[in-house]
This record gives structure tokens, sequence and C-alpha cells, in this order.
């Protein structure tokens, strides 16, 4: 079957490989979308701990097989892929903690993700969706979780005030639930223009452009001591510093970003963190109890009744034959994107 391999930093191709096998409790997802992921991009970029590795997590399909002990009525069913394989038996699985599984996998990273024809899955780690959903849609629920949880790690309630610092594709994902979940204002920032008009296009009330304004005085003036929370989306350094300042003391922080491992931060992100009282959570993955959580259920809700725009975070629908060029093309920073597209069973 056909899939995209990266070979090496910098180096991804179309290549052709065994179908995956499909072991006991298994299904084979023969996928119709994959999407880019923020991490797909770092990856490529900047290297992975293993070669070759096909990436691809954000994803959905239809169930063309079932191994030994699932459950056969599975067969033809479409689905979202749902990549965190957590082994379900350690002390923190147990306590609902998947994503810190002593033993997880994860596909698209640590074991062959969806940027393939095909690729196979234990039973639990497909959510069954509506026929009528289309397959892109599907595939963004996954992006659409991790935003959700962001929210409920930083105990985000009905009508309290929000700032989400980068409006990239998990910014524009956390304006929407924060939309849906009723913000009473949203905040969005970011450098580029393109990215704002979406956020507003999506829900923020005000967008600001930390190039241009005074993001803390311009928070601060549309909401006395600051926003009630704030969440870094955008693994800027800059935006993390810029949390403390958009904050209320007795606030919530809540980093979501991927950070660049050689940066730091100056004492006086600490002083005022400490000075202003502030909760400081972090975010990683996007599950709960019981399995997969209310996140993906929550927004499988949301895409079925419209309150996520879904197809706005869509940029480039994309063969899979030229993922590699894509790829190439956003590294040298030529081009501009929200959510890219593949569908690896169309043909070339």
């Amino acid at each position: 079957m056909r899939v995209l391999a990266l070979e090496d930093r910098l180096r991804i191709a179309i290549r052709e490989v065994a179908e995956p096998e499909v072991g006991p409790g298994d299904v084979l997802l023969e996928i119709h979308a994959a999407a880019v992921c923020g991490s797909d991009i770092h990856r490529f970029v900047r290297g992975h701990r293993e070669y070759p590795m096909i990436l691809g997590h954000e994803a959905a399909g239809i169930i063309t097989a079932v191994g030994a002990a699932a459950d056969p009525s599975l067969v033809g069913r479409h689905a979202a892929l749902v990549p965190l394989i957590p082994d379900h038996t350690c002390d923190q699985c147990l306590a609902g903690r998947f994503s810190a599984c002593r033993a997880y996998s994860f596909v698209g990273s640590r074991r062959p993700g969806a940027f393939a024809e095909r690729v196979a899955v234990p039973a639990r780690n497909v959510l069954p969706v509506p026929d009528e959903l289309p397959f892109e849609q599907a595939a963004l629920i996954e992006p659409s979780t991790v935003a959700r949880h962001l929210l409920d790690l930083g105990g985000f309630s009905r009508g309290q005030t929000a700032v989400v610092l980068g409006a990239g594709s998990i910014g524009l994902m956390l304006v929407q639930w924060l939309r849906v979940l009723g913000a009473s204002l949203i905040v969005a920032t970011d450098v580029a223009e393109a990215n704002l008009e979406a956020a507003a296009a999506l829900g923020a009330h005000v967008t600001l452009n930390p190039a241009k304004v005074g993001v803390a005085d311009e928070v601060r003036r549309l909401t006395g001591a600051g926003a009630d929370i704030s969440v870094e989306a955008a693994g800027s350094p800059q935006a993390l510093a810029s949390t403390v300042e958009v904050t209320r003391p007795k606030g919530t922080v809540v980093l979501g970003g991927n950070q660049p491992a050689d940066a730091s931060l100056p004492m006086s992100f600490v002083e005022a963190l400490m000075r202003r009282e502030l909760t400081l959570t972090g975010g990683f993955m996007s599950y709960s109890a019981p399995w997969p959580g209310h996140e993906w259920t929550d927004s499988l809700a949301a895409a079925l009744d419209g309150g996520l725009d879904l197809p706005a975070m869509i940029s480039h629908r994309v063969p899979l034959a030229a993922a590699p060029a894509v790829f190439d093309e956003i590294a040298a920073h030529r081009l501009a994107h929200r959510k890219i597209v593949f569908d690896p069973a169309a043909g070339s």
C-alpha cells in the first residue's frame, strides 16, 4: 500500500509498504482523510526519534476488517482515529490519566500512522461516527478534543473572559469551543493577519496583533484586571511570557503550545505568577475517563450539530502524492495554511 514515510530530517516520500497486520482485537481503518498536525511539521523540520516513520494521527475512514476478538459489526462503519494507545492496565490508566500511561504508544509517532491507505489499530482506538459526517470533518475531531481538554484543565465556565494566544489550528479550535461554551469575551492574538481574520469569523470578539499593539494593555482595557483564563497555543516563548500579563489575579494560565527546547523564560514570569497568585497548568493530549473521554463525545456532538465549523478550519485539500512537496513548502515558509487534508484512498 502507499504511505507517506518520513525517512530523515527534511526528507519525506511516497513509498510502497506491506499491508498492516490486523492482530487480535484490532481493526483495519481505510483512511479517507488525514490532516496535518503541527507536530507532524515539527518532526519533519526538526527530526524524529526513529526512521522511517509514517506520520499522521488526525484521521478518519472506514473500518474494512477486524481481528479476532474485535466486534465484527464494526466492519463498514465510518470512524475517527483515536491515536493514543495506552496499556489500560498501569496505575495511571486505571486512575483515568491515560496520557501519563507508563507504556503508551501513539499512532503516527511511535507506531505507523495515518498518512497511509490503511492503518491497523486496537478496536478501542476508533470512534464510530455517522456516515453523513464527512471524513475530513471526522478527521478534525482529534484536534478539537485537544482544545476542549485544555479548557477543561483551565476550569473554564460559562460567562468567563478568555485570551487565546496563537490563532493556529488549536487556537482556532479554542476560539470555537469558547464560543460554544459561552465565554463572555474571547480575545485572540496572532502575528498573522489571516489567522486573526479566521479567529474573528469563528467567534473571537477581539483580535490583536502583538506586533502592532500592546496586548496586555488592550486586554486590561477590555477587562479591567485581565482575563479569567489565558491559553498559550502558539508554541512561542513570547506568547508564553505574556500569559501572566493578560490574566487577572487568581486567574488561570493553561499551556498548550509546544515550546522550543532551547528557549527560556525570565524570572519575572515566575514573580508575576506568584504575585498574582495565578494557577498555571500544562496540557498534554486530550483524554479522560471513561476512555477516550467526554472531549471526544463532545467534539463529535458539536461537529454534528454545527457548533464547530470544521470546514472553515481546512485551507488545503491535497492528494497524498503531492504531500512531499507540501511539507517542503511549509518548511520553507512558503505556504500559509490552516488544516491541510490528504485523502490516501483517492488516486494520485
